[in-house]
């Protein structure tokens, strides 16, 4: 008997519940109507429509969507209106509204194209709606440069977000964005600028690839995709987009040194001389990719060779350091290998001191033009000077290696 009145009492409080329920949406629809038919607290209007569809039997009323895009439409058009009558300075406003907008129509046409009962789709409020807001559309462009250059990264992706969404929605696609809209890429671009600058790399992947699309900018955006991804630790994907820039761009700088430095501390000798021998094959006359050949003919201990072009780069450019770095060490390492593979021959101090004697002024040029890269070239330096019986420059560089700065720089 208790447990029948108890179930009763629950029935008949979910019901008066239900009903004030009912009651309040009732009331706060026609608040919000009120509002919009009396053009004032628009704000507040949006806050009840807010509140109506957040209850679940309320959500998918097509006429409550309806409520809440002629609210922001209103919102958007009142602001329009006050930045022209000078009435209003701050543009952000304007650009908010906008997005607001284009938000709630968006969910209103995913309701008209629901199917009813018979499996028809009406879509009553489509185009009327397509055509208004393709009016405003290259406002959300603006909107997305505006914030970007006010450092506002957020609202400038949320900005261009909306705009590149549209060029797959249904509501737009009377328009056909895909083969009008010549702004995608460009759009693209913005949108991973923007992500890059919060390090949203959801935001990053998301446009990437059609970011890459939009010439004028495709090496840069490489460039930014390496440190990006670099920054992040994925590697690989660093380096694709290294490999991707070299091939694309071989005449812009960024991309060669890094991609050499990648496969020389990897020890990928082969990588190393692919690329090279591509980008000199591209730019025979490029100093720079001259001067990595020279490099790599170093460490394949092609010394003659590492010589020969070494001296032919001095030629063009005297100011080469690392052209002078080259030819020092070919010529120590050529010594120090005579040293080893003639240790039967008596005249082979006096061989080895030869070839130092034709290293030395080159480290030493080295060392004038790279004054803090101690330790590149005062462990030859020390050699040469104790070799060749400098004892002057002896002390002078053994006080040097003994030095806490130049210790301190070996264990970096």
């Amino acid at each position: 008997m208790h447990r029948n009145i108890l179930t009763l009492l629950v029935i008949v409080v979910s019901c008066v519940l239900g009903v004030e329920n009912i009651s309040a949406q009732k009331r706060e629809l026609s608040e919000a109507k009120t509002l919009l038919k009396q053009n004032k607290s628009l704000d507040k209007a949006e806050s009840l429509m807010h509140t109506v569809l957040s209850d679940p039997e309320q959500k998918n009323k097509i006429d409550n969507y309806v409520l809440l895009a002629d609210i922001v439409k209103k919102q958007y058009e009142n602001t329009n209106e006050k930045l022209y009558l000078k009435q209003l300075s701050d543009t952000t406003t304007l650009f908010s509204s906008l997005q607001k907008m284009f938000s709630a129509f968006v969910q209103l046409d995913s309701l008209d194209a629901l199917p009813d009962s018979k499996g028809r789709a009406k879509l009553k409020y489509r185009r009327k709606n397509a055509e208004y807001l393709n009016l405003l559309r290259p406002n959300l462009f603006r909107g997305c440069q505006f914030y970007y250059y006010n450092k506002k990264y957020n609202d400038a992706f949320s900005c261009i977000d909306i705009y590149l969404q549209s060029f797959n929605q249904p509501l737009f696609q009377q328009f056909n964005y895909l083969s009008t809209d010549t702004l995608r890429t460009e759009a693209a671009y913005l949108a991973v600028l923007s992500a890059c600058q919060m390090k949203d790399y959801s935001g990053i992947e998301k446009y990437e690839q059609a970011a890459l699309e939009n010439q004028p900018t495709q090496a840069a955006l490489l460039s930014l995709l390496y440190d990006i991804y670099k920054e992040k630790g994925d590697t690989a994907k660093a380096v694709a987009y290294l490999k991707q820039g070299f091939e694309q761009h071989s005449d812009y700088p960024f991309f060669f040194p890094r991609l050499f430095d990648y496969y020389s501390q990897r020890g990928e000798t082969s990588e190393v001389e692919d690329i090279v021998m591509k980008a000199i094959s591209r730019q025979p006359e490029n100093i720079a990719y001259q001067l990595a050949l020279n490099i790599l003919q170093l460490n394949q201990e092609k010394y003659d060779e590492c010589i020969a072009l070494g001296d032919s780069l001095l030629e063009i450019n005297d100011q080469l350091a690392e052209a002078y770095y080259n030819v020092g060490s070919a010529y120590f390492n050529k010594a120090w290998q005579y040293y080893e593979q003639n240790k039967g021959n008596r005249s082979r101090r006096k061989k080895t001191n030869e070839i130092y004697a034709k290293a030395l002024p080159y480290i030493e040029q080295y060392r004038s033009m790279r004054p803090k890269f101690q330790r590149r070239w005062a462990p030859m330096l020390y050699t040469m000077y104790l070799e060749l019986n400098k004892g002057k420059e002896f002390e002078e560089i053994e006080r040097i290696m003994s030095s806490a700065s130049y210790k301190a720089e070996k264990k970096q």
